[in-house]
């Protein structure tokens, strides 16, 4: 069972990537577009087997820094996310 402090790491990674693909600002003209992004951060995480014998992993922002003889080990993930549009053809 997922410690309940724990989000599911597909859940995180969803919030992550929920980027609105175009910023504009018509009253000054501006408009940006986001085509690729790349985010890393530290994690904690939390695995665990259910029933089935199917991994859940839950994951976390480090929830805290304490200073003691050994360090907590903690995670680090990136995501590299591109924006995929389909050509005319079908491609």
């Amino acid at each position: 069972m997922m410690d309940e402090a724990f989000l599911p790491l597909n859940s995180i990674i969803d919030k992550i990537l929920d980027i609105p693909g175009d910023f504009k600002d018509e009253d000054s003209g501006v408009h940006s577009y986001i085509y690729e992004i790349e985010i890393g951060t530290p994690i904690e995480l939390d695995i665990s087997t259910n029933e089935d014998g199917t991994v859940r992993i839950g994951t976390v922002p480090p929830l805290y820094r304490v200073d003691t003889s050994f360090r907590p080990s903690y995670h680090s993930i990136t995501i590299n996310a591109e924006k995929y549009t389909a050509s005319e053809d079908g491609e």
